[in-house]
């Protein structure tokens, strides 16, 4: 076995090890994301210095964002095909629908009935069905997308690995099965103190390494086996195995190393396990890996569990629907988001406004809701604002926001969601998770202890 090769710490003089860099930056990462000597004390002199350390931390910031462009780039085609092919019988479903309901209003409208028209009311629900499935389908590929292109600030939270795998597998399996069978083993394991974005920049690599190890065309005699376990000391172990080419024991030691990769022009940037060993020991944990060329590798990721937390009080199951319409106000630039709302919640009274001036002006005008549905991020005047002015106006209003996203959140946004107590829904989503966050702000807040 193969751990990762010992990194000697140059000296130290610009005070890297002195936290003038940004905390989750140390010179270790630095090493292994390929600046040389020079850079590194040049970097240290420039973060000790208030008008210079943002642009420091751009650098570093580019320089990591360089490999997960590249992984990114082998994803894409796979991802437009998982795209494409829900998206070709979503939208012959949706236009067979337009067809065929107009059929459907002649006949409920007393037209009379033909023997196309027996089976009618099957067609439809079987069209809207699998439409149904096939948005789901693209909902769960933009997601995991999302997860794998996250760029925002690190955030240790306890993860559950896999989950996180899975959705890696799920990017990476278009570019897997021209080449490997893909097995999953994901035993139960404890959650590890990481942040999901990072994780999965790490698996997606380690996948489509082993992937690219294995020569296309035969994907019947290869395979890439993804396993998760517990090890007697209480550490989660990620391995990613292939039957691939191997790897050449004088390359071995050299693997983690910045810019050195053994693809050919244009395939890699060398900086993809480098960045991976970094992400992994910056969480405490190791990446080891085993080999033998004509037979395969193995990528051993080891880490440490996060730490127990305390029990949670049991509460309740949550609230119940409202027995009354509720007075929703629903404020979204997109016009067709505020019109499905209305036709999804039609059992309550819902008033649509473009923009948060339009809705400030109605509140301010006397006209009470009981929940307001928002957009975060809007053009002109932000949903965070809206929610700032309607608090110091009426703060038993604020409570009832709901917050809607696409998903696109800058550090004023995270800074917010972290500080309020609000709900937030991710675009596209779900209704029945849409009415539960409804009845949650109509229901009473809870008596003081």
């Amino acid at each position: 076995m193969h751990s990762a090769p010992t990194v000697t710490e140059p000296s130290d003089p610009g005070g890297l090890a002195a936290g003038r860099l940004p905390h989750c930056v140390d010179s270790c990462l630095l090493i292994r994301l390929g600046f040389g000597a020079k850079d590194r004390d040049e970097l240290a002199v420039l973060a000790g210095r208030p008008e210079t350390r943002a642009e420091v931390e751009r650098a570093i910031a580019q320089r990591a964002l360089a490999d997960r462009l590249s992984s990114a780039a082998a994803l894409a085609a796979g991802v437009a095909h998982e795209l494409n092919n829900p998206l070709a019988y979503v939208t012959a479903n949706l236009a067979f629908l337009a067809e065929r309901m107009g059929r459907l209003v002649e006949v409920l409208s007393g037209a009379p009935r033909t023997v196309e028209d027996v089976d009618l009311a099957t067609q439809l629900a079987e069209a809207m069905r699998e439409a149904r499935t096939g948005a789901e389908r693209m909902r769960a590929v933009v997601r995991d997308l999302k997860t794998f292109a996250r760029v925002e600030e690190e955030r240790r939270v306890p993860v559950d690995v896999r989950p996180v795998i899975d959705s890696c597998l799920n990017l990476a399996w278009a570019e897997l099965r021209r080449r490997a069978g893909l097995a999953r083993d994901l035993e139960p394991v404890p959650p590890v103190l990481g942040d999901e974005g990072r994780l999965s920049q790490v698996f997606v690599n380690l996948v489509l390494n082993a992937a690219q190890s294995i020569p296309g065309g035969r994907p019947d005699d290869h395979e890439v086996r993804v396993a998760t376990r517990t090890l007697p000391d209480g550490r989660v172990a990620i391995e990613v195995r292939d039957t691939g080419s191997g790897i050449d024991p004088a390359h071995l030691p050299k693997i983690f190393d910045p810019f050195f990769t053994t693809k050919g022009p244009g395939q890699g940037t060398g900086l993809g396990l480098s960045i991976c060993h970094a992400v992994i020991t910056s969480m405490g944990g190791e990446i080891e890996v085993e080999s033998a060329v004509g037979r395969g590798s193995t990528f051993r990721v080891l880490l440490p569990p996060a730490p127990q937390e305390p029990p949670q009080r049991a509460q309740d199951a949550g609230p119940s629907a409202p027995p009354h319409p509720a007075r929703i106000l629903v404020v979204d630039d997109e016009p067709l988001v505020g019109a499905v709302l209305r036709r999804t919640l039609a059992e309550h009274d819902v008033t649509l406004v473009e923009s948060a001036d339009a809705a400030l002006a109605r509140i301010d005008a006397g006209d009470r809701f009981d929940v307001v549905l928002c957009d975060l991020l809007m053009p002109g005047t932000s949903g965070m604002d809206l929610y700032r002015a309607v608090a110091a106006r009426d703060p038993s209003l604020a409570r009832g926001f709901v917050f809607l996203t696409g998903g696109a959140f800058t550090p004023a946004a995270r800074a917010f969601l972290e500080s309020e107590p609000v709900d937030l829904l991710e675009k596209p989503f779900d209704v029945a998770a849409l009415r539960a966050a409804i009845a949650r702000r109509l229901a009473p807040p809870p008596a003081p202890a």
